[in-house]
């Protein structure tokens, strides 16, 4: 099967841990998503930055519901940054791309009062190629496409240890760094806030 084109779908796939059969980093997962849209809506020229803040630059719809969403969102409100973008809705679109997932059965979800619902992944073996193939962009060698660099960078900085562990991205920092660059306002505003959802974690506001 071939993989769901958005990044949104990708990193939600990403997040998901087969040995465990659970999703992680729930309490940032939004965040990551939500700078998912962001960096292919970037990747594919809708958006820009203009001093700080997201600028729509081409208002024709995707033919993605998630991404269009966003799309129109940004295009609809007064400038903001990015950070503001990154943050926005971020519980929601986590729901978006959960349910566009079932709908394509990537995952099954057993939907349930009381605990959290449970989420499978129905075709684990393309998922695990492609975290694979994204951990494998840390190498120049790999010569991957700037999609599969952006998939990494995202999975870096929103911090999925199901791609890279804590040691690896610190071993890797600098690597990271360079293939960022490409969408520094992004990568930059998903650190800062996954760094601000941790320290609230953390002190249990």
């Amino acid at each position: 099967m071939n993989l769901p084109r958005s990044l949104p779908a990708r990193l939600y796939l990403l997040a998901y841990d087969p040995d465990k059969e659970r999703v992680t980093a729930r309490s940032r997962l939004g965040l990551v998503l939500r700078a998912a849209a962001l960096a292919d809506l970037y990747l594919d020229q809708r958006l820009a930055d203009d001093d700080g803040k997201a600028k729509v630059t081409a208002a024709r719809p995707t033919g993605d519901p998630v991404l269009d969403a966003v799309l129109r969102r940004i295009a609809d409100a007064r400038p903001r940054s990015w950070r503001r973008w990154v943050r926005a809705d971020e519980r929601r679109i986590v729901r978006e791309v959960r349910d566009q997932l079932e709908k394509e059965r990537w995952i099954k979800v057993e939907r349930r009062r009381i605990l959290p619902d449970r989420v499978r992944l129905r075709e684990r073996r393309p998922v695990k190629r492609y975290a694979a193939e994204v951990k494998a962009a840390l190498w120049p060698a790999a010569q991957a496409d700037g999609r599969t660099t952006a998939a990494l960078v995202l999975a870096a900085r929103g911090e999925l240890s199901t791609v890279l562990s804590r040691r690896e991205r610190r071993e890797h920092r600098g690597r990271i760094e360079e293939l960022a660059d490409p969408l520094w306002p992004i990568a930059r505003a998903l650190e800062y806030d996954v760094r601000q959802k941790r320290a609230a974690v953390a002190s249990g506001t």
